[in-house]
């Protein structure tokens, strides 16, 4: 049997990565793709992820009603970090030569497998299939190809690679979606919609089990407004612009407070973000999850029942989050005050 592996944090499974995984298997005359979550991402180590049983039973959901759409727990039956070498070196011993894995991988992942654990050995258990998404993806492929595996010649077939007595490589473009898992999550923290950006039993289970919803706090330990404006002071320290606070008391069951500041360029963005979080661990004020920071476009960081928005200035008119809870009471700031007191 020929066997697809799609991997990753799949946090959640979305349309994107379903598409994806088809396209491959016709492409590569696939007999099943087995979906492999992983357990414990080594380089998320220091992310909020969800809960491995909760990322598995959304997959299952998703691939239900698919019969070459498998799920594969493999990677929580092993201790230790998700490994990818380890996950194909356990499957080549349960199977032997009884099937042929294809190790299916993004190309934005690809450019980063130099950074892998032991990912010149990849090959020695399993074919290497590359999704390239976007324009110009293949290119800069093909270029981490010569370097990471320079024992791989290209052949007169485009897009694929051999090397004597292991794995072929191949290069395939598939449909980009643009859909992320990251902006998924983001989405549901704040009560936007994720209809058909995943699967609708997918949503559902999302919505049934308030997955990604912010964790609310036990009453008597409620964010006060004196912490509030600590944290809307420290994002004010560290250039955020134009920063708004809405009370979203008794509005939203996601939080108690959203704090909404920009930057004038994702550098700038990632940078408030960085400075914020660390300063205010200082002060014993600790972000228990962040999303988005690789991109800095729009980064969320949650502190419970106070959720700081922060966006790259053309994203956050994009997504408009006043106008959507503008009927939220405003906090007044110092700042503001000041600017006001100025005016007379």
């Amino acid at each position: 049997m020929r066997i697809g592996l799609f991997g990753g944090t799949l946090d959640p499974i979305h349309f994107g990565h379903l598409r994806s995984a088809e396209e491959i298997r016709e492409a590569m005359g696939l007999d099943e793709v087995w979906f492999v979550p992983a357990a414990f991402p080594p380089h998320k180590q220091h992310e909020n992820i969800t809960p491995f049983s909760d990322r598995l039973a959304m997959l299952e959901l998703a691939t239900a009603s698919v019969e070459h759409f498998k799920v594969s727990p493999i990677e929580m039956e092993r201790p230790g970090p998700s490994y990818s070498i380890d996950t194909l070196r356990e499957l080549r011993k349960r199977h032997g030569s009884k099937i042929d894995l294809f190790f299916i991988i993004g190309s934005d992942a690809f450019l980063d497998i130099e950074t892998w654990k032991d990912y010149s050995h990849l090959t020695d258990f399993a074919s290497l299939v590359i999704m390239g998404r976007r324009h110009g993806d293949l290119e800069r492929t093909r270029e981490v190809i010569s370097r990471a595996f320079p024992a791989y010649k290209a052949q007169g077939k485009k897009g694929v690679y051999t090397a004597s007595a292991r794995g072929t490589i191949y290069l395939n473009s598939v449909t980009h979606l643009a859909i992320s898992a990251t902006d998924i999550r983001r989405r549901a923290r704040i009560g936007l919609s994720v209809r058909f950006l995943v699967p609708e039993i997918v949503r559902r289970y999302m919505r049934e089990n308030n997955i990604y919803a912010t964790k609310s706090l036990p009453l008597e330990h409620r964010p006060s407004e004196l912490l509030v404006r600590e944290i809307a002071s420290e994002v004010s320290e560290n250039k955020g612009e134009e920063i708004v606070v809405l009370d979203m008391r008794g509005r939203s069951p996601l939080a108690d407070f959203f704090i909404i500041a920009q930057g004038r360029s994702t550098r700038h963005v990632q940078g408030t973000a960085n400075k914020t979080q660390k300063n205010l661990k200082k002060k014993g004020i600790r972000c228990i999850g962040i999303e988005g920071e690789q991109e800095g476009k729009w980064i969320l960081m949650d502190y419970g029942d106070v959720v700081v928005h922060l966006f790259y200035e053309p994203i956050r008119d994009l997504y408009d989050l006043e106008g959507l809870w503008s009927d939220s009471p405003r906090l007044i700031l110092k700042e503001d005050r000041d600017e006001k007191g100025a005016g007379h």
